[in-house]
């Protein structure tokens, strides 16, 4: 029977997957809908909504939480070189089966021998650079930015997670630092929100953060960042042209993605705090789209555009209502089936052949409180 310490962890785990199925379907629907009505007003509306933009955030803060809580919050040793091990192993089998089919499906028309030598061999359209997550090289696979990103972060992690063990306060200089520097490490103050979250978890769990100032303003917070969560799409439908405001930010070469992900921070605060939220997202269909999640954000952009492009020879665009639900349903189906198989045909088997490889590794540099 598993202690109590272990049931928490393993219910955190679901619940929080789920949450990032959640958003990995905001992702797909939102390219979905911009594949063919990206000038549509009204579509601008949905997307405040399915605001995929934004839940790129969620997907960093939300790594950054679930890397750091068995070390910060369980207690457990981090051993660099695994952990480094088993994350190459989660993130890049199934990464590379998706471009690599990306990159069948771009190029099939003129697909041969020497278009074979070109991209596979002689490495004429950068295909390698961009298979390898190397330098944002993003020609073939557009969310392709995004997995770079989590490599680096998951390479910078073990050190974030070592400066917080020594002292959490070391965390928000730190989100500071890395807004400075900007950069390829301009996305790292998203993981260190969801460490935050990792060092504050006793707290934000639990009953004494109701006597906190900040739960007294709960509904205005959540209202603020839900608001603050959209305004991109906002500055879309509506730009924003305050002046002082676009001074700043330029000035301050910050974007968007800031204030989005101090939302997401919110949102992550009031999942973990909220036992009616938990119960939510433990619902069966949502942890299964959880455990799929990862699938489910690399095949989408494939399906989606493999299928507008044969569909589109039978249909015309925009779509009857009838037609753009029969499509809607066909790559919703699809999109879920192909992620189903990449799941559990890739993601999984390459999952338990990183724990084994790292379980018989020698202990390297280990971090620990």
């Amino acid at each position: 029977m598993p202690d109590s310490t272990t049931a928490q962890s393993d219910k955190h785990i679901k619940y929080l997957d789920s949450a990032r199925g959640i958003a990995a379907l905001m992702v797909f629907f939102s390219h979905f809908v911009a594949r063919c009505f990206q000038d549509k007003m009204n579509v601008r509306y949905l997307f405040l909504v399915f605001n995929g933009n934004d839940a790129v955030s969620f997907f960093f803060v939300l790594s950054g939480f679930v890397l750091s809580y068995k070390y910060i919050v369980l207690n457990k040793e981090l051993d660099i070189k695994k952990f480094y091990v088993s994350r190459v192993f989660r993130l890049f089998p199934a990464y590379f089966i998706t471009i690599l089919l990306t990159a069948l499906y771009a190029y099939r028309h003129q697909f041969n021998g020497d278009t074979f030598l070109s991209v596979f061999v002689y490495n004429k359209y950068e295909f390698w650079e961009e298979a390898l997550l190397l330098r944002f090289h993003n020609n073939l696979y557009e969310p392709g930015w995004t997995l770079t990103l989590e490599m680096l972060g998951s390479f910078l992690i073990p050190f974030y997670i070592a400066l917080a063990l020594k002292d959490k306060k070391y965390i928000p200089y730190l989100i500071v630092v890395t807004l400075i520097i900007g950069n390829n490490l301009y996305f790292s103050y998203l993981f260190l929100f969801g460490i935050i979250a990792s060092t504050n978890y006793s707290t934000i769990t639990g009953a004494s953060f109701r006597q906190t100032k900040w739960f007294r303003y709960r509904y205005l917070i959540l209202i603020a960042a839900i608001i603050v969560f959209s305004i991109r799409q906002i500055d879309a439908i509506t730009p924003i042209g305050w002046p002082t405001f676009k001074y700043l930010q330029g000035y301050l070469g910050l974007d968007f993605f800031n204030y989005t992900g101090l939302s997401c921070f919110v949102f992550l605060v009031g999942i973990l705090h909220s036992k009616k939220a938990q119960r939510f997202l433990e619902k069966k269909v949502l942890v299964f789209l959880g455990k799929i999640s990862y699938s489910i954000y690399l095949v989408h952009i494939l399906v989606i555009n493999a299928l507008y492009f044969f569909i589109g020879k039978y249909i015309t665009f925009p779509p009857h209502p009838i037609a753009f639900t029969f499509v809607t349903i066909v790559v919703i189906a699809v999109v879920i089936l192909s992620a189903t198989a990449l799941h559990y045909c890739v993601e999984l088997p390459f999952m338990r052949i990183g724990r084994r490889i790292a379980g018989k590794m020698k202990p390297s540099l280990i971090v620990k409180r």
